[in-house]
């Protein structure tokens, strides 16, 4: 069983991301949780009641709002728990409960707030490693099925972390699997490439996973970015490396849904 936390506002984004939760299967927690932000000015200026009345009215008009949302879904997903409205700031307040309330996935629709992919992963991240946490984070931007998957792996915490989680989803991910190796910063050539696919390729392996092996440099970068363009989810570290910065474009604007593991290395 998996606890997913679902962040949801009331865009169409959030539905994707709903949606794509549901997938997981009917025995598992679907927590959705909307985080309103606080206005500019004090209201609490004077009277401590005044931010509680505020608080307690925004809270009640979110959570009927929200609700609008959720009585479609429910129609396909009745595991969808009622939602948790929360006021602050988004990124440390979804932080903030994932990690107290032991989730094992967050899930958000992109853009969200705004927010792209890549922008969205970094902001997590930075949360996450102040806290010296972790976050799984899946961000999703329209995705009806999971059949083909592509994971790239570096070696990193992050991407040996990720696919652990893919070990964990086995029973619901497609077994057209394909596993890429990369290089890392201060380890470049193919000889480091083929060492990291090995070792994730072993990771999958172990729990009885298959999955096509490919290295970066054969394919080359415009032969990478095809690559991914081909599937349904792609499964990435945080990549800190310059010479996959041809990626950002992609990642940010065109993949259907990509899978992180932010706040290791």
């Amino acid at each position: 069983m998996f606890n997913i936390l679902v962040a949801v506002d009331r865009s169409l984004e959030s539905s994707f991301a709903l949606r794509t939760a549901c997938l997981f299967g009917p025995e598992n927690k679907i927590q959705p949780v909307n985080v309103f932000e606080a206005p500019g000015r004090d209201i609490s200026f004077g009277a401590g009641w005044a931010r509680k009345h505020w608080e307690r009215e925004t809270s009640k008009q979110a959570q009927g709002n929200i609700e609008v949302l959720l009585v479609a879904e429910r129609n396909q997903c009745p595991n969808i728990e009622q939602p948790v409205v929360l006021t602050g700031e988004p990124i440390h307040e979804m932080a903030r409960i994932f990690w107290e309330e032991s989730y094992d996935l967050l899930v958000a629709g992109v853009p969200y707030r705004g927010w792209e992919s890549l922008t969205l992963s970094r902001k997590f991240s930075q949360v996450a490693k102040k806290a010296h946490k972790e976050i799984p984070l899946l961000l999703v931007r329209q995705l009806a099925t999971i059949k083909r998957v592509v994971a790239l792996t570096d070696g990193s915490g992050s991407a040996e972390r990720a696919l652990g989680l893919m070990v964990r989803l086995s029973t619901i991910l497609p077994h057209d699997m394909t596993l890429i190796g990369l290089s890392r910063d201060g380890h470049s050539g193919t000889e480091s490439e083929k060492l990291h696919l090995e070792r994730g390729l072993a990771i999958l392996k172990e729990k009885g996973m298959d999955a096509e092996g490919k290295l970066a440099s054969t394919l080359g970068p415009d032969g990478l970015i095809q690559e991914l363009k081909s599937f349904d989810l792609v499964v990435k570290p945080v990549l800190t490396d310059e010479r996959y910065n041809y990626l950002h474009d992609l990642l940010e604007h065109e993949i259907e849904a990509v899978l992180f593991y932010v706040g290791v290395n």
